[in-house]
């Protein structure tokens, strides 16, 4: 049997045996749920979280599922995702849990299945202070580039084994995150490739409704990596769209945003005043240096907002929604050294660069717990990059330019 199809049989199996096997009671929560990309047309379904009564998700048995079904009825209408946590009490104590997560979906034209390792460590009842360690084995397969804005390169079955290692506590200064991640593809049917990353972000209230945000990242991908695990000037890495319902498949957000420069996924570098650099395609526009697709296979980035109060969040603080919508006002400055590929009149040429941006801009976010008590957050920003260090077409470097942002490019 092909070890994918082994994969979900185990998964389906082993998830009713977990069930039923106790003799407490389990809970399942359903909620409809309801999506729309440019392929399924509108996808309905619903999803269920499973735990025991009493857990809050923390416990035994963990279930998070969904399926849908497109109502454009393409060759797979049905889709789902299903991931089930169960811990191992023997390695296990407060706050430190280990547990083994069994992941599957078949989504969007993607296939994913899997199983994982988490390992947290947690001195006390600080929920702020921690480490976590994953391990995890995914078989991944893109079968139906139809979804994509740009089709993925590697349609052959992946085999990705990967470690992640994140830590959250303080400095003096303030709230401190770290993330590392690496994955090699081990599958002899597809390339051969790996890919890491390297993330720090620091939050600073310097008092009076001003703040100071820092992120530091750096990438280094193989040269042989397929194309969609490459990083583009100013959005995240195209696979890691997969995560996110509003970026898993063209038509939720229009492409002309995409094309036009107009929309900025947050990630990555984040050079957010390069949006319009980091798109091309056969039809695209040739000026562009940098293709969408991504073209980066390394470098270093520096990313920085310096928050300003401002009178509409001091009213929303004031009043009920405060507590779940906010509005923020900041200056930013964007640095990076790329390495990678420029495409100058259809000839691929290695180059090395260090870029720089700067603007202001405007971020509103909203966190509301859905129908099954999880946040749902959506950051939107709307940002003006006034300066740019090398601006693409002949532009001036000040210039009024602006952009849609989605997601928050430094958050805890």
């Amino acid at each position: 049997m092909d070890n994918r199809y082994f994969l979900i049989t185990l998964l389906f199996v082993l998830i009713p045996g977990a069930l039923f096997a106790q003799d407490d009671k389990y809970k399942l929560e359903f909620a409809p749920d309801l999506w729309y990309n440019s392929v399924d047309g509108i996808r309905v379904g619903a999803r269920v979280l499973g735990d025991m009564e009493g857990s809050f998700q923390d416990g035994p048995h963990r279930l998070d599922a969904g399926m849908w079904l497109g109502t454009n009825f393409p060759d797979q209408p049905v889709s789902y995702y299903v991931s089930f946590t169960e811990p191992v009490p023997a390695l296990s104590e407060f706050g430190e849990e280990f547990n083994v997560q069994l992941i599957s979906s078949i989504r969007t034209g993607y296939n994913r299945h899997g199983v994982a390792i988490n390992k947290r460590f947690q001195k006390g009842f600080d929920e702020l202070r921690h480490q976590e360690i994953r391990v995890s084995v995914l078989q991944e397969k893109a079968t139906e580039n139809a979804y994509r804005l740009n089709a993925f390169q590697e349609t052959d079955w992946k085999t990705l084994a990967g470690i992640e290692f994140r830590t959250s506590g303080f400095t003096s200064l303030g709230a401190l995150k770290t993330h590392l991640s690496f994955q090699q593809n081990v599958n002899p049917a597809s390339e051969n490739f790996s890919s890491g990353i390297a993330e720090v972000k620091h939050l600073t209230e310097l008092g009076k409704g001003f703040g100071l945000n820092l992120r530091a990242f750096g990438a280094l991908v193989s040269s042989d990596a397929p194309l969609e695990y490459n990083y583009s000037m100013a959005n995240r890495v195209p696979i890691s769209w997969l995560n996110n319902g509003v970026t898993r498949a063209g038509g939720t957000i229009p492409d002309l945003f995409f094309e036009n420069g107009l929309v900025q996924i947050a990630g990555g570098f984040n050079l957010r005043g390069y949006s319009k650099a980091s798109f091309t395609n056969s039809g695209g526009n040739k000026d562009y240096t940098i293709s969408y697709l991504g073209t980066l296979d390394k470098g270093f980035s520096l990313n920085t907002e310096l928050i300003f109060p401002n009178y509409l969040n001091t009213l929303l603080k004031r009043s009920i929604v405060g507590d779940f919508i906010h509005l923020k006002s900041y200056l930013f400055q964007d640095i990076g050294r790329i390495s990678g590929i420029r495409i100058e009149d259809d000839i691929s040429l290695g180059f090395q660069q260090t870029v720089a941006d700067a603007g202001i801009g405007l971020q509103f976010s909203i966190n509301i717990p859905d129908w099954l008590g999880k946040d749902r957050g959506l950051a939107l920003r709307y940002e003006i990059p006034l300066w740019l260090s090398d601006p693409v077409n002949g532009e001036e470097s000040f210039k009024f330019r602006n952009l849609i942002g989605i997601g928050a490019v430094i958050s805890l």
